[in-house]
């Protein structure tokens, strides 16, 4: 009988951690921008989930009407976009408006504080306390299982069917073929990398940075590989380990809307005149008003881009958990806050490999871990972030 390991563990993390860094891009934003620590982000993510739960599945919702039920997508496409109003009414009504006083940095963390507080009760009084869900289509899950023999790496790829499990395919790796794969993707991310790096001035000129053309070299060349490179199955009797990883089409599914998120954030920040009149205001905010650029204005932008993006990782944490909740969003805060300082607080790449790294922190520590830790999963998010600042103040990625 082959079980979930800890290379199970490790795709889960990869997928609580890209939930993770869609809520950590938005965090990241505000602070190296507006300069605000907004402790209502949390609850951010939480109001973005339900507006789209409100277009989904209105039925759990007793005070909202049952008028229109949008496919999931369609419902999550207009639910953050609504978020992303809401941010901006918050913005108006009150962050501007200390702003405008030159409210220190403790009198805005008490505001979003506050602001936290208003959003969650306001959640709990208008659909309650009770878990809901959203209505989407059941899809089908996969198993890869995985197995180490004296012959190499054998796969087979399965389905539980009534209670009992169906091989769908099966294939091979001799020994040979496993190290040519590592070896030569390796080699090829390494070459990218290093092409990419060459160039003169990237940061500027190239919104993807190399890392980043570096590890999709790897992947690219290993997929390539491992597909053309598969051969017939073996016996698996005498396997020294085996164990199995659970995919769906909503794990990448998850992780694809990430990264999505990330290169759309970067390019925003890059290749804009919106995105260079931020970064301006996050490097001198009095300079970049004699320069000509409107304050208001960028922060206006700012604060609607994060509360679309907390509505984002909402939509996302509700589809993945299959529940939703007020308190969703707050559970989440912590390990958003871990991400965006692990990763270095100055960039998109920053908050999304933070993000990762803390969602495979979590997940394999809970692991590895007898059961009765599970409850400090968030605890361990933070022995991972005390680990890098000791190394790294910076942050992994750095100013990127």
């Amino acid at each position: 009988m082959v079980s979930a390991g800890l290379v199970d563990a490790l795709a889960q993390g990869l997928v609580t951690g890209g939930i993770i860094a869609a809520g950590a891009l938005g965090l990241s934003l505000v602070y190296s921008i507006a300069g605000v620590p907004n402790f209502a982000h949390g609850d951010m993510i939480t109001v973005g989930a339900y507006l789209v739960l409100a277009l989904n599945n209105p039925a759990e919702l007793a005070l909202v009407p049952n008028l229109v039920a949008l496919p999931f997508a369609a419902a999550a496409v207009v639910g953050i976009a609504a978020a992303g109003v809401f941010g901006s009414a918050y913005e108006f009504a009150v962050f501007r408006r200390f702003r405008g006083k030159d409210a220190d940095l403790i009198t805005m963390v008490i505001v979003s504080l506050g602001l936290a507080l208003i959003l969650r009760n306001l959640v709990v009084f208008l659909v309650g306390s009770k878990n809901v869900t959203y209505d989407t289509p059941s899809g089908v899950n996969l198993n890869v299982d995985l197995y180490l023999t004296g012959n190499g790496l054998a796969v087979e790829l399965t389905r539980r069917v009534r209670g009992s499990i169906q091989t769908l395919d099966a294939w091979g790796y001799g020994w040979p073929a496993l190290v040519a794969i590592v070896a030569l993707a390796f080699a090829a991310g390494y070459a990218v990398y290093r092409w990419r790096r060459g160039d003169a001035g990237f940061d500027e000129v190239h919104f993807v940075d190399p890392r980043i053309w570096g590890v999709a070299g790897f992947a690219l060349v290993a997929a390539a590989l491992a597909f053309a490179l598969r051969g017939g199955a073996f016996g698996v009797a005498d396997a020294a380990y085996s164990t199995r990883v659970g995919v769906s089409r909503k794990y990448g599914l998850i992780l694809a809307v990430m990264l999505a998120t990330m290169f759309c954030i970067n390019y925003v920040l890059k290749r804009t005149k919106t995105g260079r009149a931020m970064r301006a205001t996050a490097d001198d905010q009095s300079l970049a008003r004699i320069r000509g650029v409107n304050i208001d204005r960028v922060q206006l932008v700012v604060w609607v881009l994060a509360a679309v993006l907390a509505a984002v990782a909402g939509a996302l944490l509700g589809w993945y958990s299959s529940s939703l909740n007020p308190n969703m969003g707050f559970s989440l805060l912590l390990p958003v806050f871990a991400a965006v300082i692990v990763g270095g607080i100055d960039s998109p790449y920053g908050a999304a490999l933070g993000g990762l790294l803390i969602g495979i922190s979590m997940d394999v520590g809970v692991f590895l871990l007898p059961t009765e830790f599970a409850t400090y999963r968030t605890a361990i998010a933070f022995v991972i972030l005390v680990v890098v600042l000791l190394v790294k103040p910076e942050g992994l990625w750095g100013d990127a």
